[in-house]
């Protein structure tokens, strides 16, 4: 799986020195059946996160996943990878002591400072021992995006991620397929 990410990731990154490059890397998908969370809905558009699972479920594990469904199409995609064009990359640990106050709590730390160099950012975050869903998305009408937010729940902004999707790239993910 990686390795198509990182192929499909180059593919890109070849086409964005001729075009813009689009806010999501996605291929056609059977929709998730078990593990899943929804995160957002809309009138076009179901946002849904799938774990782990539980290693005692008898079916076995399932492959973490940010999916997207088309409710008009009554089809999904699942989105591999979003742009790092315009997003903000945080990490738990801050110089900022109201923000580090904060974050204490988290569990697993996480440092995505360095997807800022990269085109594009893997979903969903992988912290090195755990995977993180956006917390909160929203659209933003007059853009035609919606922003994920990740890691928002601690109120410290050194320490979100957010990343765009433009909602014609999910329109033309589903035309496309």
């Amino acid at each position: 799986m990686r390795a198509i990410t990182i192929l499909l990731v180059a593919l890109v990154q070849s086409a964005s020195a001729i075009a813009p490059r689009p806010s999501i890397v996605a291929a056609a998908s059977d929709p998730p059946l078990r593990n899943v969370i929804v995160l957002y809905q809309d009138e076009e558009f179901l946002f849904a996160g799938r774990h782990y699972g539980s290693s005692r479920d008898p079916r076995g594990n399932t492959t973490p996943g940010l999916f997207v469904q088309s409710k008009a199409a009554d089809r999904w995609i699942l989105v591999m990878a979003i742009s790092t064009a315009g997003g903000r990359f945080g990490k738990s640990w801050s110089d900022d002591p109201a923000d580090r106050q904060k974050t204490m709590i988290a569990q697993v730390p996480w440092d995505f400072t360095r997807a800022a160099e990269r085109p594009y950012i893997q979903t969903p975050l992988q912290t090195g021992s755990s995977i993180a869903f956006p917390d909160r998305v929203e659209y933003e009408k007059d853009a035609g995006r919606y922003v994920l937010h990740h890691f928002s729940s601690f109120h410290a902004p050194s320490a979100e991620v957010v990343v765009y999707v433009a909602r014609a790239d999910l329109q033309q993910a589903f035309a496309a397929r």
